[in-house]
């Protein structure tokens, strides 16, 4: 069997079959704008997120600003003078013994009356008891006396009745009668010595009374000299004693006693209006009035005392304290000014032809517009709403604005 030749072969029948392309697929496009917002949406997320982020903190250089008052140069006459209180007492025991209790420390607060020190008073309680228990023995002697002034003024009136009809005899009424008077003495002195023993313990309850300290009017606890343990007396009477436990001060009287030359006194008048700067606190004035003119004079110093009265008193006013008394001119409500501060040249800026500084308040930066009236050297004096204990920012770059966040290097 021969095969034909490849030539003459068909080879049509070897073709395979080709299948029909899959029909396109259909896009569902609400599905597509879904993931579109939540792409944008992402997108949103995060810039709030980024912008929500703290700012970093820029750090800079600070200083604490000087006060230099503000006084007119035309105020007529100053004073120096020291704070004092013009209530103030040095507590001490009435009786003598030992400290056992003390309620109060330096700084305490203290009403008028209250309990700040007791004195050990075992001893006293013992005398107290005593007294008592003689007035119960005074109050037993009179009711016995009294039955006996009963039973006397019976009897004597049964024989007054019995004298007039001749039943008994002189002496009888006599008897009678001597008992009764008798009984009437003792009823008399039973009630006075009912008297004394109630003075007595009266005399007790006072001794016991006056181991207990008292505050004698509302103030603040200055001092403190006697310690739970130390013997305290009246006037210190003992060597070994303490006179006083403790200094209390009405905080609400203040003021500056000041000496004024004798030369320039008639310039002063009671009611006439002043400013009071402290030496520890030089940025702050306080407002006052002279109050009293002392009528007498210091023939050593050739000057005269007047108290100036706190107007506008804070805390930061304490006794002993340093003081400068400016008197207004005749017909001025005060001697001040706008006060003046002073500040390093580099720490004044322009912002929008204004001159400002930046102060620190906590980790914020404020922007504060200030006058500048001299420069001095690397400093100038400004006038502005500040204060003596402000801190500004040295150099503020431009990029520093009214609440920026910043960080100080340390105050110079």
């Amino acid at each position: 069997m021969t095969n034909a030749p490849l030539q003459d072969a068909d080879i049509s029948v070897l073709t395979l079959p080709r299948e029909d392309p899959p029909p396109p697929r259909r896009t569902r496009p609400w599905f597509t704008w879904q993931v579109g917002v939540m792409a944008v949406g992402v997108c949103f997320a995060a810039l709030y997120w980024f912008a929500s982020l703290p700012s970093p903190l820029l750090e800079v250089d600070t200083t604490s600003i000087r006060a230099v008052g503000g006084y007119l140069p035309s105020s007529p006459l100053t004073a120096s003078g020291y704070v004092v209180a013009q209530r103030q007492a040095s507590v001490a025991s009435k009786g003598t013994g030992r400290l056992e209790y003390l309620g109060v420390t330096v700084g305490s607060q203290v009403k008028a009356g209250k309990i700040i020190a007791r004195v050990q008073q075992d001893d006293i309680r013992a005398v107290q008891r005593q007294a008592r228990a003689r007035l119960d023995v005074a109050k037993a002697a009179l009711t016995n006396v009294q039955a006996e002034l009963l039973d006397a003024q019976l009897s004597y009136d049964r024989a007054n009745a019995l004298l007039s009809k001749q039943f008994v005899s002189q002496s009888e009424f006599d008897i009678a009668t001597n008992r009764l008077r008798r009984a009437e003495a003792a009823v008399r002195s039973a009630t006075a010595a009912i008297n004394a023993a109630e003075a007595d313990v009266e005399t007790a309850d006072v001794m016991l009374e006056n181991t207990l300290i008292r505050a004698p009017f509302d103030g603040t606890v200055l001092k403190k000299f006697a310690e739970i343990g130390e013997i305290v007396a009246p006037m210190g009477s003992a060597a070994n004693s303490r006179g006083a436990v403790v200094l209390i001060a009405d905080m609400t009287a203040l003021a500056v006693e000041a000496d004024i030359s004798e030369t320039a006194i008639t310039q002063v008048t009671p009611g006439q209006s002043a400013d009071i700067i402290l030496d520890a606190a030089s940025g702050k004035r306080y407002t006052g009035t002279v109050d009293q003119i002392i009528p007498t004079a210091d023939r050593s110093k050739g000057t005269v005392s007047a108290k100036i009265r706190f107007i506008d008193r804070d805390d930061r006013v304490l006794p002993e304290m340093s003081a400068k008394v400016f008197f207004a001119p005749p017909g001025q409500a005060n001697a001040s000014t706008q006060p003046r501060f002073v500040v390093p040249s580099s720490s004044l800026a322009r912002r929008h032809d204004r001159t400002v500084v930046y102060v620190m308040e906590g980790e914020t930066a404020k922007e504060v517009s200030v006058e500048e009236v001299v420069q001095n050297g690397g400093d100038s004096e400004v006038r502005g709403p500040l204060t003596a204990s402000t801190t500004v920012i040295l150099a503020p770059p431009s990029s520093l604005t009214d609440g920026s966040r910043v960080r100080s290097r340390g105050v110079r």
